[in-house]
């Protein structure tokens, strides 16, 4: 007696997950479409979101470091008196820095300090190779003042 209430309950569960697998897989007309749609849609607005968002964290945290780099090194510069050429380029040698920087930790990893979420000293940081492939980058021709920096 209990074999057969446990297959009839077996044939009514498959009965009706053959019932509604057929209504959802003939599901026809318009707003099924208009229903799909909008779900796929809302899906990739919630993603675009979800990157601009990231994006516009981690820019911040670039932002921040190069603005902080700028202003240390300018201040080096001016009180070691160096001409007025080397500390206009003490930009672009941050901005080298924290490209390699971004490359090392991610886009992700950088939106993550910038909201908090991460501790600036869990990200790997510069080395000192990175440092002289930027200088070495930027002064190239002058091969006494990249020597006298490091």
């Amino acid at each position: 007696m209990a074999n057969n209430k446990l297959f009839s309950g077996y044939h009514a569960v498959q009965d009706w997950s053959r019932v509604a697998v057929h209504r959802y897989l003939h599901w026809t007309g318009t707003a099924s479409w208009k229903r799909e749609a909008a779900i796929l849609l809302s899906g990739l607005v919630a993603l675009m979101a979800g990157h601009l968002t990231v994006f516009l964290f981690a820019s911040h945290t670039v932002q921040d470091l190069v603005g902080t780099c700028t202003a240390r090194l300018e201040i080096e510069f001016e009180s070691a008196g160096t001409d007025p050429l080397t500390i206009a380029l003490a930009r672009p040698l941050c901005e080298c820095v924290a490209q390699s920087y971004l490359d090392k930790n991610g886009i992700v990893r950088l939106a993550m300090v910038s909201t908090h979420l991460l501790d600036s000293m869990a990200l790997e940081p510069v080395t000192e190779n990175d440092e002289e492939a930027c200088i070495n980058t930027l002064w190239q021709p002058n091969v006494e003042l990249a020597k006298r920096l490091r």
